[in-house]
């Protein structure tokens, strides 16, 4: 088993553009080979400037993950993103959470 956490955090003022950047990640998290369930989570911000949403995945193996993340379509979406950066400052940033099935003998 492999999980995995993405966490997408801004602005409040971000807020809708960080919910449309993890509705389509949701969308696109269908139908996919190996994967076992996909949750989105947020973060309480009644007390914060700040939103977070992360996703957590769970998969048969590291590579279903690895497969799925390389598709091209992803690649060709953070291709137009590396070029937006460019022009214009990030709305959010995103941390990647990784974690693989402890086994003890």
């Amino acid at each position: 088993m492999f999980v995995n956490q993405v966490i997408f955090e801004g602005a409040i003022d971000a807020e809708d553009k960080i919910i449309n950047k993890v509705k389509h990640t949701m969308e696109e998290l269908t139908d996919v080979a190996g994967l076992h369930s996909a949750e989105c989570w947020n973060k309480d911000t009644k007390k914060s400037d700040t939103v977070a949403y992360a996703i957590v995945t769970k998969w048969d193996n590291k590579a279903d993950f690895v497969a799925w993340i390389s598709r091209e379509s992803h690649v060709a979406e953070h291709r137009a993103m590396r070029k937006e950066k460019k022009d214009q400052a990030p709305v959010m940033t995103k941390t990647l959470l990784q974690y693989e099935e402890a086994s003890f003998a």
